[in-house]
């Protein structure tokens, strides 16, 4: 059981010290975000090192896992039998999509984690951001980097255009979702849990990165306080991608997404274009605290993201989307019209300004 815990434990331990390390000094080398000029439309300048985290406390674990498969496997095949399997094998996703291409289907999902990983990161690092239609393609190519060796094998057939096309739509809603829903602290790492539960390997990570994504916004705690930003959503909404069971947390973030983006058709808008619309930053404006805000939309989104497959995923998606509605009645409506930092980005990304669009401050405020 102890050997079991060990990828889970190293995750968390590894997320939480690579994340304080490159934290404290992430302000010396400019990879921060915020305030005037930068992607979000104002506030703090909080260092961008979520995503970094994350990725060391996800390999810790992998390799963590792979040296004990080994070590037991010197003593009994039983305990063998008990290790977790290699972390990015994403075994589920590949029988799911052999089954509707009908072939073999061989995945890469490290290599598609890091072109998630290195396109958020070029987001944050650009001063204004990549174009919508830029960080679309770069979404779709991370798809097609997931199902690289299945095309290699299958080549210019049916079976590989499907698969592209698959693999294309999945990662550009589950990057999307992930990323737009990244508007306040904890809101991201709140239903990846939720999602990434039955694997512990995976939420690990997540687990330990929290106390710095959670940390009160003052300016006195910009060495300890991080952010995920585009990189760490990205990386997080691949991860949910590649295990099925985790699907059913992007349910929440979907919705209130469809919403958002119905909402900013209605009213003239690009959809794309960020803003303080969103339910977290309607929740703020009630005056509840950042990690109330998150604790909120954990529970909202729980419904649906706990349900197992079959009617109880159903039930549990309409449990979700009624919850929304009646947290839209209960939280004040938008006050201010379009926020005015995003005329200053007006291509800021896919469908949202950054990973972190407009993440709440503990006055509740919002920080896009």
């Amino acid at each position: 059981m102890l050997i079991q815990l060990l990828p889970a434990l190293a995750g968390a331990c590894a997320a939480f010290a690579f994340g304080l390390l490159l934290t404290a000094g992430a302000r010396r080398i400019g990879w921060v975000d915020g305030g005037a000029g930068a992607h979000k439309l104002a506030g703090e300048r909080w260092p961008l090192t979520g995503g970094a985290a994350l990725l060391a406390g996800w390999l810790a674990a992998e390799f963590t896992a792979e040296f004990t498969a080994q070590f037991t496997a010197d003593f009994t095949a039983r305990a063998l039998a008990a290790t977790p399997r290699p972390l990015f094998e994403a075994a589920e996703l590949a029988a799911l999509l052999e089954g509707l291409v009908g072939g073999e289907v061989r995945l890469w999902p490290l290599g598609a984690l890091c072109a998630a990983f290195a396109l958020g990161t070029l987001d944050d690092l650009l001063e204004n951001g990549l174009s919508a239609g830029a960080k679309l393609c770069g979404q779709a190519l991370c798809g097609l980097v997931l199902v690289a060796p299945s095309l290699l094998l299958h080549g210019a057939s049916s079976t590989a255009s499907l698969l592209a096309l698959l693999a294309v739509a999945g990662a550009c809603i589950a990057l999307n979702c992930i990323n737009t829903f990244d508007n306040a602290d904890g809101a991201a790492l709140g239903v990846g849990l939720l999602g990434l539960s039955g694997a512990a390997s995976l939420a690990a990570p997540l687990v330990g990165f929290a106390p710095l994504n959670l940390v009160a916004d003052r300016p006195g705690t910009w060495r300890r306080k991080a952010i995920l930003g585009d990189a760490g959503s990205h990386a997080l909404g691949l991860v949910v991608l590649l295990h099925p069971n985790a699907w059913p947390a992007l349910t929440l973030p979907a919705l209130d997404l469809a919403r958002l983006c119905w909402v900013r058709w209605r009213l003239g808008e690009p959809v794309w274009r960020g803003d303080r619309r969103h339910l977290a930053h309607r929740l703020a404006r009630g005056g509840l605290a950042p990690w109330r805000v998150a604790l909120l939309l954990v529970a909202l989104a729980a419904p649906a993201a706990l349900a197992p497959w079959g009617w109880e995923l159903a039930a549990g998606i309409a449990a979700s989307a009624l919850l929304l509605v009646w947290s839209l009645r209960c939280s004040p409506q938008r006050a201010e019209p379009s926020a005015a930092g995003a005329a200053a980005r007006p291509n800021a990304g896919a469908l949202a300004p950054t990973g972190a669009e407009a993440n709440v401050s503990a006055a509740g405020t919002a920080r896009t």
